[in-house]
């Protein structure tokens, strides 16, 4: 038994911005918008009228950009947890009270006017900031057009003035509430007569007014009760505050689980309530001392983490899902899951509270450029979080090169066996991914020389340049490391601690310039980053968490360089790595599947019928020995074998498409028309869309019938 406990840790971030993804906005034009809430399914229309004033622009062109059901069903459910303020609860208040103010505006606001209630001025504010704690009614002044002004008690965090008043009025005797604004239309807008006043003598207007309607007079010239302007000429501030009350509905809502939605709405569902939680990340590319190849490395933190209680282990646990994916002119590369299950004793709880949970993850990368794609999802709550990237992953070329240096806060010595994230000449760097620093502490910083000569060794230097960006520090200092003081290597990475013998630095944001320098003075490449110095001299880091691997016989690595290659069209590529990951462990099965149907594209039928006596005793890859050895068999045009061994993989798992195909033209080139009719049928009835099967399907139709005229 399981007692779930959602437990919502909001993660401590200090000096961070989240930032607006902005990469690929979504425009609408409003002839396109026409056509599209034309063919809009009616059940989607009330929700877009409701939501209207209290969402951003942008979240409704996402919506009205997606392109099925689903997708719009899931857009909705994340756009109400967005505003959720009791996350974790069968009940979201917000949604409800958006719900009933919609009810209420179309049922008092629509009278004197053809609009429904929610697109009228006086149903537009109810809408934002719901029922006023007060109205004050001046419908039959004398001298004065009809008005009423609603009192409102601001919150501070979304931008509101503490107390503020808007003001309603009836301009000319028209029969709609309009919005009174001091600024545009003046205290002479609310007098039914003017003709003793003229437009800039606002003392005069304010006076009128009180005289008419004493408490309607400051309302008049402010929208902030007791607060007279000089001269009594409305305040531009008033514009400020419109501003700030139209915004308030978003200011709390992160816009990025919009801006994304397009890409990670495949990975979720309309039944998981979805949560999407905004999140900080880090992206470099290294490599390592024991590796010639590049790696990425991924660290991602979210915002809030959610736990649960197990009562049969006596601790709390989170279950995350780690999806990676590398796009190379939006073709996939490669792919992959990672489990991270993580467990903890009640009294490290509280430390996972306040120091939140970073996830760290490297894999081996080929040259090139891409788009790299991270979900992550806690099955407990529900929670995901999304990030992409463009990332360059250098070629080898005749110059060194500098790697994007990596902050980090401490290092600690790791000289075991094994590989994980960040772990340069047997030191493990810790690094926070909004690279903040405590006051008083020093940043390390991991430079990255790659392709280094050994000419460049000797005679070369990294030269830093650190810069504070406040301009009333005017902190700037450089620093020099000459390349020959470190042991040579070709692929040469340095932890340098900066400023190791000089005071600390002041709380500022800094910028670090790093320039590879070679022995004639000239400047070979040069890489910059930045990280803060917080005002706080104790604060709690976020509590990192990676999978190992051991470094002795990276075949694992071999393998996922050979899948990149292969994917990207480099054949002698895929075929040297994927060689390499089955020699150096031949007990790697999935290796030799991935080897063997390499070959087998390659029309190296041959050697696959001499290589896949590896796969031959194993049980667990029957299913795949048959389905290889049967390819390779067709494709030397031995169909009477390859049908004996595709006859032996489908009595294993009858509903493989691969199997089924080859079982139809391997029928066709026996001129069994009939069995090849059943394979390819059954074929589609598991994948209906094979046009070439199809088309295949048909044509044997023909043949049979033809057979039996």
């Amino acid at each position: 038994m399981k007692k779930k406990i959602i437990i919502i840790l909001v993660a401590c971030f200090i000096l961070f911005d989240y930032g607006y993804p902005g990469k690929e906005k979504v425009k609408i034009s409003r002839k396109e918008r026409k056509r599209i809430l034309q063919s809009l399914d009616e059940k989607y229309k009330p929700w877009l009228n409701i939501t209207t004033h209290i969402s951003y622009k942008e979240e409704r062109d996402i919506f009205l950009s997606l392109k099925n059901n689903r997708d719009r069903d899931i857009f909705i459910n994340t756009f109400w947890q967005q505003r959720d303020p009791t996350i974790g609860t069968a009940e979201n208040e917000y949604k409800n009270e958006i719900e009933k103010r919609f009810l209420y505006v179309n049922k008092v606001f629509n009278r004197g006017t053809s609009k429904p209630g929610w697109m009228t001025d006086m149903g537009k504010f109810y809408m934002i900031l719901g029922k006023p704690s007060s109205i004050e009614q001046f419908d039959s002044k004398a001298g004065l057009f009809p008005a009423q002004v609603w009192y409102y008690f601001g919150d501070k965090s979304l931008g509101l003035p503490t107390y503020f008043n808007i003001t309603f009025f009836k301009p000319n005797n028209t029969t709609e509430w309009k919005l009174y604004d001091p600024l545009i239309d003046g205290p002479a807008a609310l007098l039914i007569k003017t003709t003793n006043y003229s437009g800039g003598d606002y003392e005069a207007l304010y006076r009128k007014i009180k005289e008419l309607a004493p408490t309607l007079a400051m309302p008049a010239v402010t929208m902030i009760p007791n607060e007279v302007p000089p001269g009594f000429r409305p305040n531009p501030r008033t514009n400020f505050i419109f501003s700030r009350i139209e915004e308030s509905p978003k200011r709390k809502v992160n816009l990025s689980y919009a801006t994304h939605f397009l890409n990670y709405k495949g990975f979720v569902d309309v039944e998981s309530s979805v949560n999407y939680i905004a999140n900080s990340n880090m992206v470099s590319i290294t490599k390592y001392e024991r590796f010639v190849f590049n790696f990425v490395n991924i660290s991602l933190k979210p915002k809030e983490v959610s736990v649960a209680y197990s009562e049969e282990k006596g601790q709390y646990y989170l279950s995350y899902m780690l999806n990676v994916s590398l796009k190379k002119d939006n073709k996939f590369i490669y792919e992959y899951k990672k489990n991270f299950d993580l467990y903890y004793d009640p009294d490290k709880v509280n430390s996972l509270k306040g120091n939140g949970i970073v996830i760290h993850d490297s894999f081996p990368v080929i040259p090139g450029k891409y788009k790299l794609t991270v979900y992550m999802m806690n099955a407990v709550g529900k929670e995901f979080t999304y990030f992409d990237k463009d990332i360059i992953v250098p070629h080898p070329g005749q110059n060194p090169t500098l790697a994007t240096p990596i902050i980090g806060y401490k290092a600690a010595v790791r000289s075991d066996n094994f590989f994980f994230p960040y772990k340069f000449n047997n030191k493990k760097l810790f690094i926070d991914t909004e690279k903040n620093l405590k006051l008083d502490e020093k940043p390390l910083v991991l430079i990255g020389i790659y392709n280094l000569k050994k000419a460049s060794w000797e005679n070369g230097k990294i030269e830093l340049g650190l810069k504070g960006l406040n301009e009333r520090n005017n902190f700037k200092k450089k620093y020099e490391l000459l390349l020959n003081r470190y042991s040579y290597r070709k692929d040469l990475n340095i932890l340098h601690l900066i400023g190791e013998n000089e005071e600390t630095l002041k709380p500022d944001y800094y910028e670090l310039e790093i320039k590879l320098i070679d022995g004639a003075g000239n400047i070979t490449d040069k890489k910059t980053t930045g990280f803060s110095v917080s005002p706080l001299k104790s604060f709690a880091y976020a509590i990192e968490t990676f999978k190992m691997s051991r470094a002795d016989n990276p075949y694992h690595f071999y393998h996922i360089l050979g899948t990149q290659y292969e994917k990207t069209g480099s054949i002698n590529n895929a075929k040297k790595y994927y060689k390499k990951s089955v020699e150096s462990n031949p007990q790697f099965l999935e290796g030799y599947v991935s080897y063997l149907n390499f070959l087998n594209k390659q029309k190296e039928y041959d050697k696959v019928l001499m290589e896949i006596k590896n796969l031959k005793e194993n049980d667990k890859f029957a299913f795949e020995y048959y389905l290889i050895k049967a390819t390779a068999f067709f494709g030397k045009k031995d169909f009477n074998e390859a049908l004996e061994q595709l006859l032996k993989a489908n009595k294993i798992y009858d509903s493989d498409i691969r199997v089924l195909n080859l079982l139809g033209f391997t029928f066709l080139n026996l001129k069994n028309y009939e069995e090849a009719l059943k394979a390819l049928e059954a074929s589609l009835s598991l994948k209906k869309n094979q046009k070439f099967i199809s088309k295949t399907v048909e044509e044997v139709k023909k043949k049979i019938g033809q057979k039996n005229k």
